[in-house]
């Protein structure tokens, strides 16, 4: 018999150091289960790989409920203010039709064969990194190993001179943590990016600023709050989620010794590596808000229109129906590729590529360079949903 859920219990603080079990449960009950989050909205939460993947394609699940809601309208993006408008245009808050021609626009940027050009580039800094990190003797896995990765290999992409990027990386990090800084680092990003727009346009560059405003400068495909929000995105996404990945691949080795030895052995596990973190534990815990457009049925159970679906990538790449000993971290699996760490269907990670590239090369190096890599305290002091913000202290 399954145990009742509590009306807010995945917001519970021992739920949160490990929600596992919760998704486990969630799973075995054979239904959507109804949570209350912290601002009092209802939260019909899904676990099952199946029932998961179907919601992340169903057509009447998606983000612009104010299309759907009778009464109710967008504002006029001219009586927003500009933190709102940007917000409004953000590519992972869209549906189609404009969800479809923002990402048709980047999304040639960030294709394999994209990506793969970048390589030399990401190796060159992650050699750099593991030398430094060689000297010091005892790191941080964030700062000097994670971190300064995505956030140089974006600001690459993008065209962000040398001089400018310790910026990029403060907007960002005051950007995510929605910090009372948040809004006044949109505003301030929004004006560096008109700037370097104006630059590009006078002097185009082979980056993804100058392909944006040529775009721009076509008439009305990409406007202005449009091109802010796309950047911003790339920044963020690109750059928390990579580090995510890449400090909980190291956690992950060095917490399971024969792993690590496994990978000591034969760097080119890191790519094997990348998957099992990403299945065993992505950045991306339920993807963002999703609205039920009508009433749907799913995971055995009606969700009401109106009400937001959340859809547990964590749980799906739990699932015992899809992963032999699911709770297992094992860098040799032979299932690992059924993971959905990166979402599925319209809104498949943009990024995915470029992710998998950086976080490999990481790995790679890390085990060529610093075979001796050890945890500086007990894994079981650790807090391993926040990494990102405590750090990982280690021996080298």
């Amino acid at each position: 018999m399954i145990a009742p859920f509590g009306a807010s219990e995945l917001w519970d603080p021992a739920v949160r150091r490990d929600p596992h079990d919760f998704y486990d449960r969630v799973r075995n009950s054979g239904w959507p289960v109804l949570q209350i989050d912290p601002a009092g909205n209802r939260l019909w939460v899904v676990a099952g790989h199946a029932d998961v993947l179907a919601g992340l394609r169903h057509p009447a699940i998606g983000h612009e409920i104010h299309r759907h809601r009778p009464g109710t309208h967008q504002p006029a993006r001219h009586h927003l203010d500009e933190v709102a408008r940007i917000e409004s245009r953000q590519l992972i808050s869209l549906d189609p039709p404009d969800h479809t021609r923002l990402r048709g626009l980047v999304s040639g940027g960030f294709t394999a064969r994209a990506a793969a050009r970048l390589e030399p580039w990401i190796a060159d800094l992650a050699d750099r990194l593991v030398t430094d990190a060689r000297r010091r003797g005892r790191i941080d896995a964030v700062t000097h190993l994670a971190d300064p990765v995505p956030v140089n290999v974006i600001a690459e992409l993008v065209g962000i001179p040398q001089p400018d990027r310790p910026r990029f990386r403060t907007w960002s990090a005051a950007i995510v943590s929605a910090s009372p800084d948040g809004p006044a680092a949109v505003v301030e990003f929004g004006a560096y990016l008109d700037e370097l727009a104006a630059r590009r346009r006078a002097d185009p560059a082979d980056d993804l600023m100058s392909e944006l405003v040529t775009l721009q400068d076509q008439g009305d495909r990409l406007d202005r709050d449009e091109l802010v929000a796309l950047v911003q995105l790339l920044l963020i996404a690109g750059q928390e989620t990579t580090v995510d990945l890449i400090v909980n691949g190291i956690r992950l080795l060095l917490t399971y010794p024969e792993q690590w030895q496994a990978l000591r052995e034969d760097p080119s596990l890191a790519a094997a590596v990348v998957e099992e973190t990403l299945r065993f534990r992505g950045p991306v815990e339920i993807v963002p808000p999703r609205f039920a457009l009508r009433d749907i049925e799913l995971a055995g159970g009606l969700i009401p229109a109106l009400d937001r679906v959340g859809l547990s990538l964590w749980g799906a790449n739990r699932d015992p129906a899809v992963f032999d000993r699911p709770h297992v971290f094992d860098i040799h699996r032979t299932d690992v590729r059924r993971h959905i760490a990166f979402g599925h269907g319209i809104h498949f990670c943009l990024g995915a590529h470029l992710a998998r590239l950086e976080s490999r090369i990481m790995l790679e190096r890390i085990a060529s360079g610093l075979p001796d890599l050890r945890l500086a305290v007990d894994p079981g002091d650790l807090d391993a949903f926040r990494l990102h913000q405590n750090g990982l202290p280690l021996r080298v």
